[in-house]
Formats: structure tokens, C-alpha cells, sequence
């Protein structure tokens, strides 16, 4: 059937609408297929961070609840300040601080001077963190660096080291910036004199030297060569993979950097680490590529995490970030607003030509239907009468098969008949030869002695049940392997290779070649009435399942051996 000119014109305007649907909310895709799987696990990780961070409120609980025991020991008392102090470092800065506090004043209550070194060093870390920089420098100004043990000379230098960081951060226009520099670079320096191979701490500041010193390869090197032992969703695995990030912004690679910072961002957000980076990194990176949408989500969730940090340092970096993204994420959500209304109207418009088109449409769809309705109806018709065919078909065939089956037979019988008639008119005129010699010479004796010889009958009696056996089983080479089927198991009769069948057998070879007439059999087989019955009802009791069709089963037994030829021939 025709389609209708409407309809076709329907469906272009369909076409139509739909490309401008793709072309009018269409974004650049400039992410590679890994960096778009990580930024969805990134999306997914923001949504969970309140499982997160619940995780991590119930452990902090967990440990100042200790501290409400009455019998708790001053020692016990100070590494659980210790502890609260390191679990708030990332995620609480101004509780981190009083806990940090608390430390000191117990160390020095105690006099233990391993805790006064080491409170002082986890006290000026907070400092620097919380942006109190004289505070951090006095504090490690006051420590004795020979009193320090080999893990605190390694936290004296880093403590100092980030100090200058955070300060070249939080002023990087600022009074003294090249004496911050290179105090930084000296506590640097001196910080990798400490430092063991083949760790941590190693691997971040030598990896973090080579990238300021430009031998970026042998920093990639010395990253990458630790990379495998850390553990994913930690403070520590943050870190590192904002480094490497740090590392492909040096050597140009943007792609491979906003995988790192994708990375260290999943891993800050997992081990609730509020004092982050990586995803305001991210989303200045996004925003440049972009992804407006994206980038506005991350800036407002790192200003999130910034003011429950409660550090100025965080807030004022996203500060000079934020606006930016915000404005242009609202300017964008201004256009699509505009987009979608040009798009109401359109739909509007287009709804009206769907309302005729669909009018029309159910007009030729109403004719379609009752066309196939009489085209079903032929198919119906068409449907019986090729079965009925294949009915007729299926009963020729059968009907050729029993036929062929039937010829087959006859011919070899026919064969066989001829071969035995030839063979006994041989013999008769060899034995009238015989007769016509011994009355001419007057042995009448002779004559009437050999005719009376019981053996001769026996021998062709024999003769003929071989020829018999022998034709049957040419006919049917399985016959006995498949009586046996219908037969109990002890009961089965042995399987040879000569041609030859005992007389139980025969007879059910008569009634597979169709002669079941009892009196027919006997006559054949020169067996008495009875003994012909005697057989059948005994093979009959072997049977599996004796029932009246147990000589219809035989009758459809086997195929023969050249019906198979036949229907290959075929």
C-alpha cells in the first residue's frame, strides 16, 4: 500500500525536530572513555559521601567515649588525643587544634619529653593548616632538633616544609615571597637527607623534587614505581595521585592530569578528607573544557567541604574560583532556559500538524485493517490447504516407502526363487539322466533304494532354510538386534555374524515379511500347527511388556538394509 504524501510529510518534520533537538543541546565531548568512567564514579562517591562521613563521625565517637572512663590512664589519655588529634587533622581543623592542645598541656603535665616533641610537631602542623603561620614557626622554633628521634626529625622537616607551602599559598604575592621560597626549598633539602628509600614518604618528596627540578621522567619513574602499594580510598592514596596529577600538568598531559585529580578526588571524598584539592583542581579544568554543569557541582561541593573544614586558607583559594564558575553556570542555565522555551513553541506547533497527521493516519489505517483482514483470511485458506498438501505428501511418501520397501523384497525373493528353480531343474535332470542310466542297465533296486533315503529331503529342506536365512537377513542385517529391544534382558538372543536365524526366529522372520497366517508358516516351514504356536507364544513371554501388539511391533521392525540407499538415492 501507498504511503500517504501527508504521512511522509508527517515524518519529516518528526526528522527535523529531532536534529534540532541534537544540535540545540549538544555538548562537547572532549573526555577520553577512562576519564567519563571516573567521573561518573566521582558523581556516584559525592552522592555516598554521607555514608562516608557517617562512617567516619561513629568511629571519632567511638574513641572519645574512651576517654569517659574514670580509670582511664594518663598514657592511655594522651594517644587517644593523639589519635582524635591525626582523625580531625583532614576533616575538622578547629577541633583538631583543640585536640592538638590537649596533647601538649598533657605532655607537659606529665614531663615525658618524647610527648612534648611530639605534641609540639602534630601542633604546629594544625597550625599551618589553620593558616596561624607565625604560631606554626614559633612552635617548631622551640624544639630542640637533637632531641629528636629518627621518625620526628623526618615530621620536624615536613612540618616546616608545608608551613612555607601553605604560606607561599595563602600569599603568593606576597612581602617575603622569595625568602618563603627558599626556606621551603632548604627544609626540602633537608627533609630528603632523612628520608629511607623505598617508602611513602620517599617516594612523595623525591617524586615532588624531580617535578620542581624539571627531570620529569625520573620523577614519573620514581612515582610510578610505588604507585601499586598504596590502597585506594585513603588520605594517603589522595595525596599520591594528586602528585601525579601535578606531574602530567608539568609534562603537558591534561588528559592523563584530570584522571589523577578525578582519583584523588574519589579518594578524598572516601576517607573524608575535608582538606582537599583535587576537586577544585577538577573543576577549574572542567570548567576551561567546558562542562559548566560538572565543574559547578565540584566547586560546590569543595566550598562545602572547605567551610566544614573551618580553614581560611580553602575558603579563600575557592573564593577566587567559585564566583567564576557559579556566574557562568547560571548564564548557561540562562540559555537553556531560552532553548527550552524556543523548544515549547516548536513542540507546540509540531503537536498541531501531529493532531491532522494523526486524523489522517487513522483513516488509511482503518482501510489498511481491512485489507489484512481479507488478506488474513487468504492466508487462512492458503495455510489449510498447505497442510492438507503436506498431509497427502507425508502419505505418498510413506505409501512409496512401503512400496519400495515391498519391490526390494520381491526383486531379492524373485532372485532367489529363480536362483533355486534353475538350481533344482539342474538337479532333476541330473537325477532323470540318472533314472533313464540305471533302467537301461536293469537297476531298479538301485533306483527305488535312493528314492527312499529320508536325508536327501532333510538336505533340501536344509537348503532351503539357509537360502531363507540368508535372504532375510540381507533384507534385514538387524532384525535380531532389534527383537532383542522388545525382549527382557536375560532373555535376548545372541547376536552372530552368520546368516543364519534358529527356529523361533524364523518364524517371526515370516511375520516381519507379513505372513502372520499360522497354518501358511507351518506349511513353509515343515513345522506342525502346534509347534508354529508353541514358538510364538514363547517368544511372546520374553517380551519386555507381553501384549497382543507384540507381532504389530515386530512387523514394523528394522528398515531395509536398502531403503536407506533408496531414499540417499532419492
Amino acid at each position: 500500500m501507498k504511503i500517504p504524501t501527508i504521512r511522509g510529510r508527517f515524518l519529516w518534520r518528526i526528522g527535523l525536530y529531532l536534529t534540532f533537538c541534537l544540535v540545540t543541546f549538544h555538548e562537547p565531548l572532549s573526555a577520553g572513555p577512562r576519564l567519563d568512567s571516573l567521573l561518573i564514579e566521582l558523581d556516584r562517591t559525592i552522592l555516598q559521601q554521607s555514608q562516608y562521613q557517617a562512617a567516619k563521625v561513629e568511629y571519632i565517637d567511638k574513641l572519645k567515649r574512651q576517654l569517659d572512663n574514670p580509670y582511664l590512664g594518663e598514657e592511655n589519655r594522651y594517644f587517644l588525643y593523639h589519635q582524635l588529634t591525626r582523625e580531625y587533622e583532614s576533616f575538622r581543623c578547629d577541633t583538631a587544634l583543640v585536640y592538638a592542645l590537649r596533647c601538649l598541656n598533657l605532655a607537659e603535665k606529665s614531663g615525658q619529653s618524647a610527648w612534648i616533641l611530639e605534641s609540639k610537631l602534630k601542633l604546629a602542623a594544625i597550625f599551618s593548616k589553620a593558616s596561624l603561620f607565625d604560631k606554626a614557626l614559633d612552635t617548631l622554633r622551640s624544639i630542640r632538633y637533637e632531641q629528636l628521634s629518627s621518625a620526628q626529625q623526618i615530621t620536624y622537616y615536613k612540618t616546616f616544609f608545608e608551613t612555607y607551602v601553605y604560606l607561599s599559598e595563602c600569599y603568593p604575592d606576597g612581602y617575603d615571597l622569595d625568602h618563603w621560597q627558599e626556606s621551603r626549598i632548604a627544609y626540602h633539602d633537608s627533609l630528603l637527607t632523612v628520608l629511607a628509600p623505598d617508602t611513602y614518604s620517599y617516594a612523595v618528596h623525591y617524586g615532588t623534587k624531580y617535578i620542581e627540578s624539571g627531570a620529569i621522567e625520573k620523577a614519573e619513574e620514581v612515582l610510578l614505581s610505588y604507585y601499586p602499594n598504596l590502597q585506594p580510598g585513603t588520605a594517603d592514596h589522595a595525596l599520591y595521585t594528586s602528585i601525579l596529577a601535578y606531574l602530567y600538568e608539568r609534562k603537558g598531559d591534561a588528559e592523563t592530569r584530570k584522571e589523577y585529580l578525578a582519583i584523588s578526588a574519589i579518594s578524598d571524598l572516601k576517607a573524608c578528607v575535608k582538606e582537599n584539592i583535587s576537586l577544585r583542581f577538577l573543576a577549574s579544568l572542567l570548567f576551561n573544557s567546558g562542562d559548566v554543569e560538572r565543574a559547578n557541582r565540584y566547586i560546590q561541593q569543595s566550598m562545602e567541604d572547605a567551610n566544614f573544614y573551618r580553614a581560611s586558607l580553602r575558603n579563600i583559594q575557592i573564593a577566587k574560583v567559585f564566583p567564576i564558575i557559579v556566574s557562568a553556570y547560571q548564564a548557561n542555565r540562562a540559555l537553556q532556559q531560552r532553548k527550552l522555551t524556543n523548544l515549547l513553541f516548536v513542540e507546540s506547533l509540531l503537536a498541531a500538524i501531529l493532531l491532522l497527521s494523526i486524523c489522517v493516519v487513522v483513516g488509511q489505517k482503518r482501510k489498511l485493517a481491512k485489507a489484512q483482514k481479507e488478506i488474513l483470511l487468504i492466508n487462512t485458506r492458503l495455510n489449510e490447504l498447505n497442510n492438507a498438501l503436506s498431509r497427502a505428501n507425508e502419505a505418498q511418501r510413506k505409501t512409496n516407502l512401503s512400496l519400495a520397501e515391498a519391490n526390494y523384497i520381491k526383486e531379492l525373493f524373485i532372485g532367489n526363487f529363480l536362483e533355486i528353480c534353475t538350481y533344482y531343474i539342474d538337479k532333476f535332470q541330473n537325477f532323470k539322466t540318472f533314472v533313464g542310466r540305471k533302467i537301461k542297465v536293469g537297476q531298479t533296486a538301485d533306483i527305488l533304494k535312493l528314492t527312499e533315503k529320508p536325508e536327501n529331503t532333510s538336505k533340501e529342506l536344509k537348503d532351503l532354510y539357509t537360502l531363507f536365512d540368508r535372504t532375510f537377513l540381507s533384507i534385514y542385517p538387524d532384525f535380531v538386534e532389534e527383537l532383542n529391544k522388545l525382549l527382557r534382558k536375560e532373555e535376548q538372543y545372541p547376536v552372530s555374524d552368520s546368516l543364519s536365524l534358529n527356529h523361533e526366529l524364523r518364524v517371526f522372520a515370516l511375520i516381519r515379511l507379513g505372513i502372520t497366517d499360522a497354518n501358511k508358516i507351518a506349511i513353509f516351514l515343515h513345522y506342525a500347527l502346534r509347534t508354529v504356536y508353541n514358538y510364538r507364544s514363547k517368544v511372546k513371554s520374553k517380551a519386555i511388556a507381553p501384549d497382543d501388539d507384540f507381532e504389530e511391533k515386530v512387523k514394523h521392525l528394522c528398515q531395509p538394509a536398502s531403503e536407506t540407499q533408496g531414499g540417499a538415492a532419492g
